[in-house]
């Protein structure tokens, strides 16, 4: 039997359709002493994600945004002072402006990749390129990257290392770039890794006022362009990228499920790893993450089409979000075609690739989706509303008695004061009633006088 009080606390709700607790129960994936907690954790969203979704801050949401996936590669936080390039904390309007155009057009979820390659300040190392600690700027940057997500009301999920830093140790334009095999093969490297460099990142993050900005951490970029030899699980051998210095799958495994367990030990964030294709899609099966995160492009799509259903793929043992996918979508397939195919079929959710080299038109057809399902992809947005056992309901702070309805402090109950009230900041009554989303059962007691409930 799942346990609620376990899985929830991950991110992770026990059936695809979390809309009552009953269709859980219905569905055999929670007993009867689950339903309690059921009821608790979903009662309160007015407008979970329908077929698939992640839930974070008590709502289950279709994952939706866009990779940034950085300013300065490999500098945004901790800065490379050699090539006078700063940190988020150094840099803030600029990144600020960034993420505003981001959730302007749509996104809720920004996949910002941290540590690509060792070549700023971000972690310093000793002469032996054994891993000491964090460096430069990295804290404050880490900070001011969650206060700047609060202030324009987005998530990040932060990507701390990539294939690339599987490139051999090299200097580049006066910087030594040391490379992360020989400390992934190295027990005693990478312990000093995980203690002194992931540990502490995380603690950094827990600590910041707006940790709950920090959905989730991704351990690492594509790691199966750096492994070499066959996959343990069933999955097809692994093709290495021929400038990469690749480790082994038991190697890189041990790196992986080291790093998660850290993460999981020092912050409440999600964890999970950007595989580069399903692939290989039972690669890290036996890593502790919460989610899977798989890409997309075109070569993959040939033979592991994008509309085949994560359950039709072997994966659907955990919910799947598809952390990349061209941004101006698969060849032959039109944006909005892709990621309706990505929500209908049962995935967590979608994050194209990559806000930097966006098109204004294509940053537009990623506000299209967003809009048709504003609640459903806003992390943000759709809580509050507590149903009682009379079976009266009261959102924001109303009271209710014998079935009543009152929002925001409006009357509607027995003939009273006509409300046209949103269920958030975000989108006014016309505009969702313009969608079509009236009849949506987290509308209730909202938006009345636009949805034609009343007169006034």
């Amino acid at each position: 039997m799942l346990k609620a009080s376990v899985t929830w606390a991950r991110g992770v709700l026990p059936c695809t359709l979390a809309v009552a607790a009953t269709a859980c129960v219905a569905a055999g994936d929670a007993g009867d002493d689950d339903v309690d907690a059921v009821e608790a954790a979903v009662v309160g969203d007015q407008c979970p994600a329908p077929n698939g979704g992640i839930s974070w801050n008590d709502r289950y949401r279709f994952m939706y945004g866009v990779n940034y996936a950085w300013n300065q590669f490999g500098g945004d936080f901790g800065g490379i002072t050699r090539w006078n390039v700063r940190g988020v904390s150094a840099s803030q309007a600029d990144h600020e402006a960034k993420l505003a155009d981001m959730r302007a057009h749509g996104a809720n979820v920004i996949r910002w990749w941290m540590f690509p390659e060792f070549r700023g300040e971000g972690v310093r190392f000793d002469g032996s390129e054994t891993p000491l600690g964090l460096g430069g700027t990295t804290v404050a940057d880490l900070q001011k990257a969650l206060e700047l997500a609060e202030r324009q009301d987005v998530y990040l999920m932060l990507c701390l290392f990539s294939f690339d830093n599987f490139r051999p140790s090299h200097d580049t334009s006066g910087i030594h770039i040391p490379g992360l095999a020989p400390i992934v093969r190295s027990t005693s490297k990478l312990d000093r890794l995980i203690t002194n460099v992931v540990r502490p990142l995380a603690r950094a993050a827990e600590a910041s006022p707006y940790r709950h900005r920090l959905v989730a951490w991704d351990v690492i970029n594509e790691p199966e362009w750096a492994i070499s030899g066959r996959n343990p699980y069933g999955d097809q051998s692994y093709t290495p990228m021929s400038e990469l210095d690749a480790v082994s799958h038991a190697e890189m495994e041990r790196f992986v499920s080291r790093t998660t367990d850290a993460l999981k030990a020092e912050s409440s964030a999600l964890v999970t790893v950007g595989g580069a294709a399903v692939k290989w899609g039972k690669a890290w099966s036996r890593v502790d993450i919460d989610f899977y995160q798989f890409h997309i492009y075109d070569w993959v799509n040939e033979w592991w089409p994008y509309y085949l259903s994560p359950e039709e793929l072997g994966v659907g043992d955990k919910p799947v979000v598809m952390g990349e996918f061209p941004i101006a979508s698969l060849s032959g397939v039109p944006y909005q075609d892709l990621v309706e195919s990505f929500y209908a079929n049962g995935y967590a959710g979608a994050m194209g690739w990559d806000y930097g080299t966006a098109t204004g038109a294509q940053l537009d057809q990623m506000r299209d989706f967003a809009s048709r399902h504003a609640c459903e992809t806003d992390y943000s947005a759709g809580y509050g509303e507590l149903v009682g056992s009379s079976g009266g309901t009261t959102t924001g702070g109303g009271t209710t008695s014998g079935g009543g309805t009152t929002t925001g402090g409006g009357t509607t109950s027995g003939g009273g004061t006509c409300t046209d009230t949103p269920p958030d900041s975000r989108y006014t009554c016309a505009q969702q009633a313009g969608w079509g989303k009236c009849s949506e059962t987290w509308m209730r007691g909202f938006c009345d006088r636009s949805c034609g409930r009343c007169g006034g």
